[in-house]
Protein backbone atom coordinates (compact mmCIF):
# COMPACT_ATOMS: atom_id res chain seq x y z
CA UNK A 1 0.00 0.00 0.00
CA UNK A 2 1.29 3.48 -0.89
CA UNK A 3 3.00 5.69 1.85
CA UNK A 4 -0.47 8.21 2.90
CA UNK A 5 -0.02 11.89 2.45
CA UNK A 6 -0.05 13.54 6.08
CA UNK A 7 -3.19 15.17 6.62
CA UNK A 8 -1.06 18.96 7.68
CA UNK A 9 2.39 19.61 7.46
CA UNK A 10 3.83 21.66 9.49
CA UNK A 11 6.15 25.15 7.95
CA UNK A 12 8.45 27.01 10.38
CA UNK A 13 8.74 25.85 13.52
CA UNK A 14 11.14 27.44 15.84
CA UNK A 15 10.55 30.73 13.88
CA UNK A 16 10.41 34.34 14.82
CA UNK A 17 9.01 37.12 12.77
CA UNK A 18 10.73 40.96 13.52
CA UNK A 19 8.55 43.57 12.29
CA UNK A 20 10.57 46.56 11.07
CA UNK A 21 9.99 50.11 10.45
CA UNK A 22 11.69 52.62 8.36
CA UNK A 23 14.45 55.33 10.57
CA UNK A 24 12.78 58.37 11.09
CA UNK A 25 15.36 61.12 11.31
CA UNK A 26 17.95 60.74 14.88
CA UNK A 27 15.15 59.41 16.55
CA UNK A 28 14.81 56.46 14.47
CA UNK A 29 19.08 55.39 13.91
CA UNK A 30 21.38 54.54 16.32
CA UNK A 31 23.42 56.71 18.12
CA UNK A 32 26.05 57.61 16.94
CA UNK A 33 25.95 56.12 13.09
CA UNK A 34 26.45 58.75 10.60
CA UNK A 35 25.22 57.41 7.43
CA UNK A 36 26.41 58.25 4.19
CA UNK A 37 23.17 59.97 1.97
CA UNK A 38 21.57 57.69 0.09
CA UNK A 39 22.50 57.72 -3.99
CA UNK A 40 19.61 59.17 -5.50
CA UNK A 41 16.92 56.53 -6.53
CA UNK A 42 13.23 56.58 -8.34
CA UNK A 43 10.90 56.65 -5.34
CA UNK A 44 9.53 53.29 -5.82
CA UNK A 45 12.88 51.73 -6.53
CA UNK A 46 14.04 53.55 -3.14
CA UNK A 47 11.04 51.69 -1.00
CA UNK A 48 11.90 48.33 -2.69
CA UNK A 49 14.06 46.06 -0.16
CA UNK A 50 15.45 42.78 -0.75
CA UNK A 51 14.83 40.65 2.42
CA UNK A 52 17.96 38.37 2.35
CA UNK A 53 20.13 41.58 2.20
CA UNK A 54 17.76 42.79 5.80
CA UNK A 55 18.73 39.81 7.37
CA UNK A 56 22.19 39.76 6.45
CA UNK A 57 22.46 43.58 7.58
CA UNK A 58 20.32 42.64 10.67
CA UNK A 59 22.86 39.96 11.53
CA UNK A 60 26.32 42.34 10.56
CA UNK A 61 25.06 44.52 13.36
CA UNK A 62 24.45 42.06 15.77
CA UNK A 63 27.30 40.14 15.64
CA UNK A 64 28.87 43.15 17.18
CA UNK A 65 27.96 42.17 20.36
CA UNK A 66 31.25 41.00 21.51
CA UNK A 67 30.25 41.64 25.11
CA UNK A 68 27.53 39.14 24.61
CA UNK A 69 28.40 35.66 23.44
CA UNK A 70 25.25 34.16 24.20
CA UNK A 71 23.50 37.14 21.28
CA UNK A 72 25.93 36.80 19.09
CA UNK A 73 26.29 32.62 18.79
CA UNK A 74 22.32 33.26 18.24
CA UNK A 75 22.17 35.74 15.97
CA UNK A 76 25.28 33.59 14.46
CA UNK A 77 22.85 30.61 13.88
CA UNK A 78 19.72 31.59 12.89
CA UNK A 79 19.13 31.70 9.47
CA UNK A 80 16.72 33.61 7.12
CA UNK A 81 12.85 32.06 6.39
CA UNK A 82 11.33 35.25 4.57
CA UNK A 83 10.59 38.83 3.94
CA UNK A 84 6.87 39.78 4.21
CA UNK A 85 4.78 42.86 2.99
CA UNK A 86 8.23 44.81 2.73
CA UNK A 87 8.85 44.75 6.69
CA UNK A 88 8.09 41.64 8.14
CA UNK A 89 11.55 39.66 8.64
CA UNK A 90 11.33 36.07 9.33
CA UNK A 91 14.38 34.14 10.69
CA UNK A 92 14.42 30.41 11.91
CA UNK A 93 16.76 28.99 14.38
CA UNK A 94 17.32 26.22 17.55
CA UNK A 95 15.03 27.36 20.31
CA UNK A 96 17.99 28.16 22.79
CA UNK A 97 19.11 30.99 19.70
CA UNK A 98 15.68 32.14 19.41
CA UNK A 99 15.81 32.67 23.27
CA UNK A 100 18.94 34.47 23.29
CA UNK A 101 17.08 37.02 20.64
CA UNK A 102 13.61 36.99 22.33
CA UNK A 103 15.86 37.94 26.04
CA UNK A 104 18.18 40.46 23.69
CA UNK A 105 14.96 41.81 22.46
CA UNK A 106 13.77 42.40 25.93
CA UNK A 107 16.69 44.12 27.35
CA UNK A 108 16.29 46.39 24.39
CA UNK A 109 19.95 45.33 23.12
CA UNK A 110 19.27 43.78 19.37
CA UNK A 111 20.14 46.62 16.55
CA UNK A 112 17.66 46.93 13.79
CA UNK A 113 19.14 46.27 10.31
CA UNK A 114 20.57 50.31 8.43
CA UNK A 115 17.45 52.29 7.91
CA UNK A 116 15.24 50.73 9.99
CA UNK A 117 13.83 50.18 13.65
CA UNK A 118 12.32 47.28 14.88
CA UNK A 119 8.77 47.77 15.98
CA UNK A 120 8.02 44.57 17.43
CA UNK A 121 9.92 40.69 17.38
CA UNK A 122 7.10 38.23 18.50
CA UNK A 123 7.35 34.22 17.89
CA UNK A 124 5.89 32.50 14.52
CA UNK A 125 3.29 29.62 15.78
CA UNK A 126 3.95 26.84 13.19
CA UNK A 127 2.84 27.69 9.62
CA UNK A 128 -0.28 24.57 8.75
CA UNK A 129 0.21 23.04 5.17
CA UNK A 130 -2.58 20.68 3.61
CA UNK A 131 -0.87 19.43 0.70
CA UNK A 132 -2.52 18.52 -2.37
CA UNK A 133 -1.86 15.05 -3.80
CA UNK A 134 -1.14 14.89 -7.78
CA UNK A 135 -2.52 12.26 -9.68
CA UNK A 136 -0.93 9.73 -11.15
CA UNK A 137 -2.69 10.06 -14.37
CA UNK A 138 -1.02 12.42 -17.14
CA UNK A 139 -2.12 13.13 -20.19
CA UNK A 140 -0.42 11.39 -23.18
CA UNK A 141 -0.62 14.56 -24.98
CA UNK A 142 1.67 16.47 -22.34
CA UNK A 143 3.61 13.93 -21.99
CA UNK A 144 4.72 14.01 -25.66
CA UNK A 145 4.53 17.83 -25.31
CA UNK A 146 7.26 17.26 -22.43
CA UNK A 147 9.51 14.75 -24.45
CA UNK A 148 9.42 17.05 -27.59
CA UNK A 149 10.45 20.08 -26.30
CA UNK A 150 13.34 17.91 -23.55
CA UNK A 151 14.52 16.70 -26.68
CA UNK A 152 14.53 19.71 -28.78
CA UNK A 153 16.32 22.02 -25.85
CA UNK A 154 19.13 19.19 -26.31
CA UNK A 155 18.73 19.71 -30.12
CA UNK A 156 18.05 15.44 -30.58
CA UNK A 157 15.87 15.02 -34.01
CA UNK A 158 12.40 13.54 -33.30
CA UNK A 159 11.37 10.76 -35.19
CA UNK A 160 8.72 8.38 -33.65
CA UNK A 161 11.54 6.14 -33.09
CA UNK A 162 14.04 8.67 -31.21
CA UNK A 163 10.54 9.86 -29.20
CA UNK A 164 9.85 6.18 -28.36
CA UNK A 165 13.27 5.69 -27.08
CA UNK A 166 12.88 8.85 -24.94
CA UNK A 167 10.00 8.28 -23.48
CA UNK A 168 11.34 4.85 -22.33
CA UNK A 169 14.47 6.13 -20.88
CA UNK A 170 12.13 9.36 -19.06
CA UNK A 171 9.67 7.03 -17.53
CA UNK A 172 11.60 3.27 -17.10
CA UNK A 173 9.58 2.40 -14.11
CA UNK A 174 6.18 2.51 -16.52
CA UNK A 175 7.87 -0.07 -18.45
CA UNK A 176 7.15 -0.66 -22.27
CA UNK A 177 4.01 -1.34 -21.94
CA UNK A 178 2.27 1.82 -21.42
CA UNK A 179 3.81 3.21 -24.40
CA UNK A 180 1.60 4.61 -27.10
CA UNK A 181 0.84 2.81 -30.58
CA UNK A 182 2.06 4.38 -33.36
CA UNK A 183 -1.59 5.17 -34.41
CA UNK A 184 -2.08 6.53 -31.29
CA UNK A 185 0.94 8.92 -31.24
CA UNK A 186 0.94 9.57 -34.49
CA UNK A 187 -3.14 11.02 -34.03
CA UNK A 188 -2.14 13.07 -30.61
CA UNK A 189 0.79 14.99 -32.60
CA UNK A 190 -1.24 15.98 -35.58
CA UNK A 191 -4.30 16.98 -33.78
CA UNK A 192 -1.54 18.82 -31.24
CA UNK A 193 0.40 20.05 -34.65
CA UNK A 194 -0.84 23.83 -35.61
CA UNK A 195 -0.81 24.37 -39.60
Amino acid sequence: MPGKMEKFLQIAPHSLAIVLGPAEGPAGERPGAARPAPPAQPRQLARHHIGYEIFADFKAENMQHFWNKKVTAAVAETFFLGWIDEQVLLIQGKEEHLEALREGWTRRALRPPSGFHIRCLGDVSPISMSPISQSQFIPLGEILCLAISAMNSARKPVTQEALMEHLTTCFPVLGRAWLPTRQALLKVTVVRTPL
